[in-house]
């Protein structure tokens, strides 16, 4: 079984490397955006891979301690995704719209035509 975990020591380093890799992916798609959905699933994808490397940490270095950090983390986590929800939802912004630009003019007035039963046909 020792020789088998002596092996795989080039695993623990590649998979470190693979998750700054993923971080710095996400990190892009925070900061570019466009939409504040998509800025929120970012720092909730930010947030599993912290949780993951935590978890990969208390692998590498034996301390099964590190682990009620990563669940207390997945924790704070769900309850800021869903406080972000409650906060797109009582503002009423949809999928589509941008949290960098709002609309401050008023809308136009529209003059809907009239149907069948308003013109006295």
């Amino acid at each position: 079984m020792m020789s088998e975990i002596a092996g795989a020591a080039w695993v623990l380093p590649l998979t470190f490397g693979l998750h700054g890799l993923s971080a710095l992916l996400v990190l892009i798609r925070l900061v570019r955006g466009p939409r504040a959905p998509d800025r929120v699933v970012a720092i909730d994808a930010l947030t599993m891979l912290a949780i993951s490397a935590i978890a990969l940490l208390a692998v590498a270095a034996g301390e099964p301690m590190l682990l009620d950090v990563a669940v207390v983390l997945a924790l704070v986590s769900f309850l800021g995704t869903v406080a972000y929800t409650l906060m797109f939802r009582r503002r009423g912004r949809g999928t589509d719209e941008s949290v960098t630009w709002r609309d401050e003019r008023p809308a136009a007035p529209t003059t809907a035509a009239p149907t069948a039963g308003e013109d006295g046909r």
